[in-house]
């Protein structure tokens, strides 16, 4: 352990000229915490270098001086030889066999004598060799666990250990101890000793004291750069008014002196260079005393003052970093019959639509960052259906904008829309035809982004990719979402169009726009996607909202099979059915309860 250490120690690279403060420190630190490397009755070096980072024990000024008057160059130093030795235990299986386990001793490696009747045996059948015991108890050996654990086994002849242990590189011999219970390894070291007549007694190396007397010269002179003293001015009346002394600074500190009248004065201080300090009266001094006087004695002097306005900054308000909005409505529609004699069915139709937009604006960089999430869900109750679903919609979309210049801002958008619930094409509800993620849409684009008003943005993002999935294509027809029948994604590359706006034509009235186009590079570019909805809210109490919700939607690449005149599916000459794409068209009106926070 000791030789472990030692050795860490003086091979650890010198520390050469410049030093940092820091560097310095630690290195005056390190070399006084090691007690070995320092001489007995020889401490006060090592106290005053610890007092040199410390400021403790005594005034700094006496320390320093010991310090700058030691001459590190003058110790001598010279390379000695010392002999360090070291052992380990060590097991003998014969007469002549051994091992060492450095990683203790496992006794399920081996079967002692001792404990079978027909192995009680001793070596005294077996020759002598000098230095062994006289009897050995007889052991089996688990050799193969010996190996598998690399535990190696030597062979002790004729004063010789097979294989050698000695290291003629590393300078190290190895000998099999008196009482031939442990092996003794031999290691001879070459050190930097210091002479008697100096503090230390061992040293890195035969310039380890010139990196030592440069690092103390660095401490030193930060220590004279930095020290200061502070002085405590006192008036009259008590008051205390504190004042640092330090190496020198142009600044002047203003002070108000007061005689036993309280007539004030300006005294400026300033603290030029180390332990010295610059008075400075202040000009055009003029001292008045109240006096009484007879009325006709006094002089009347009428004096316009001098005024002139302060150039003052306006104050900027703290900036509001986030701002969020939640809105959520929840609208209903229900008809109810009774002896209708033209027919019908009694129905109970609901939709909950919440929606939420945190965002962050970053006024000094111009940036900000707009995060947006909706959830709507439509229900509707019949008496010959019960309870069915006929809305399902969740989008998550998040873009960020750098303004570039004026109205216009580099901009980079994500998009996922997806539903949360199973979903049917009624009247068929055995058969689900969507789900959570099943199918789900991402589309991430980098563009720019155009606010012409207040209300209406235009985002272009000509480096768009869309990826449409399907996860669960055991139980989901991923044709039926315009995803190959071979695959489980539809992936693609082309331009995104983004169009929001929001107006109020009329009072309480409230039309909200979405528009978003997609056209694939790579796939008949010249079919756009669309994806459009409207909502129309026109407020009627505090309250309650009429709402109006259009939602129109066309792939290219989702198709609906066609039918015939008769309402039959026209086939291909191959004998399937013949699909073709068309426009998807939701519409909702009902009363809302709307809330927005």
């Amino acid at each position: 352990m000791v030789l472990g250490t030692l050795m860490n120690v003086l091979g650890q690279s010198q520390q050469q000229d410049p030093f940092t403060n820091e560097s310095a420190r630690e290195y005056v630190k390190d070399f006084t915490e090691r007690s070995f490397l320092w001489r007995s009755g020889q401490e006060w070096l090592r106290s005053d270098l610890e007092r040199l980072f410390q400021h403790a024990e005594e005034p700094f000024d006496s320390v320093k001086q010991r310090i700058a008057g030691f001459d590190f160059a003058s110790v001598d130093v010279t390379i000695k030889d010392f002999l360090i030795r070291d052992s380990m235990e060590i097991k003998w299986l014969n007469d002549s066999t051994f091992i060492i386990d450095s990683l203790g001793w496992n006794t399920d490696l081996f079967l002692f004598a001792d404990t079978l009747s027909d192995l009680n045996l001793v070596s005294d059948s077996l020759p002598a060799q000098p230095g062994l015991p006289d009897t050995f108890p007889v052991t089996k050996i688990d050799t193969a666990a010996l190996e598998a654990l690399g535990v190696p086994m030597y062979l002790y002849s004729g004063n010789r250990i097979i294989p050698g242990l000695d290291d003629p590189a590393r300078r190290r011999s190895a000998s099999i101890a008196a009482g031939s219970h442990s092996i003794v390894f031999t290691d001879t070291l070459s050190l930097w000793v210091a002479d008697t007549d100096s503090p230390f007694r061992i040293v890195g190396g035969e310039h380890q004291l010139d990196s030592l007397q440069i690092a103390v010269e660095t401490l030193l002179f930060h220590t004279e750069k930095r020290d200061s003293t502070r002085l405590i001015i006192n008036d009259m009346f008590g008051g205390r008014t504190p004042f640092w002394l330090t190496t020198g600074k142009d600044d002047f500190y203003r002070f108000w002196v007061k005689n036993d009248r309280s007539d004030s004065i300006t005294l400026w201080i300033g603290n030029p260079g180390r332990n010295e300090i610059s008075l400075l009266l202040e000009d055009a001094i003029d001292v008045n005393r109240l006096a009484t006087e007879y009325p006709e004695h006094i002089p009347v002097r009428l004096r316009e003052p001098a005024r002139s306005l302060e150039k003052m900054e306006p104050l900027k308000p703290d900036p509001v970093s986030w701002d969020y909005e939640l809105a959520s409505a929840l609208a209903f529609n229900q008809t109810y019959l009774s002896n209708w004699s033209k027919g019908g069915e009694n129905s109970l139709s609901s939709m909950f639509d919440i929606s939420g937009t945190a965002t962050y604006t970053n006024r000094d960089a111009k940036t900000q960052w707009i995060n947006e999430a909706r959830l709507k869900y439509g229900t509707l109750i019949t008496e010959e259906h019960g309870l069915r679903k006929n809305t399902d919609q969740f989008e998550l979309n998040s873009q960020m904008n750098k303004n570039a210049r004026g109205k216009f801002d580099l901009s980079a958008v994500f998009y996922m829309k997806n539903q949360i619930a199973r979903g049917y094409s009624y009247p068929n509800d055995s058969v689900v035809v969507s789900k959570f993620l099943n199918p789900a849409t991402l589309t991430v684009g980098l563009g720019v982004d155009y606010k012409p008003f207040k209300h209406t943005s235009i985002n272009l993002a000509p480096l768009s990719y869309k990826n449409t999935f399907v996860l669960d294509t055991a139980q989901i027809d991923q044709t039926k979402h315009g995803i190959p029948e071979e695959k489980r994604a539809k992936q693609e590359m082309g331009t995104q169009v983004l169009i929001k706006n929001r107006i109020s034509p009329m009072e309480d009235m409230t039309i909200f726009n979405s528009v978003r186009l997609f056209s694939n590079y790579l796939n008949k570019p010249q079919n756009i996607d669309v994806d459009w909805e409207m909502v129309l809210d026109q407020k009627i109490s505090w309250f309650f909202t009429v709402r109006l919700n259009l939602h129109l939607i066309y792939d290219d690449d989702v198709r609906f099979p066609v039918y015939d005149s008769n309402d039959q599916p026209v086939l291909l000459p191959d004998g399937t059915e013949k699909k073709s794409p068309k426009a998807q068209f939701k519409e909702f009106v009902g009363l809302s309860l709307l809330v927005k926070f």
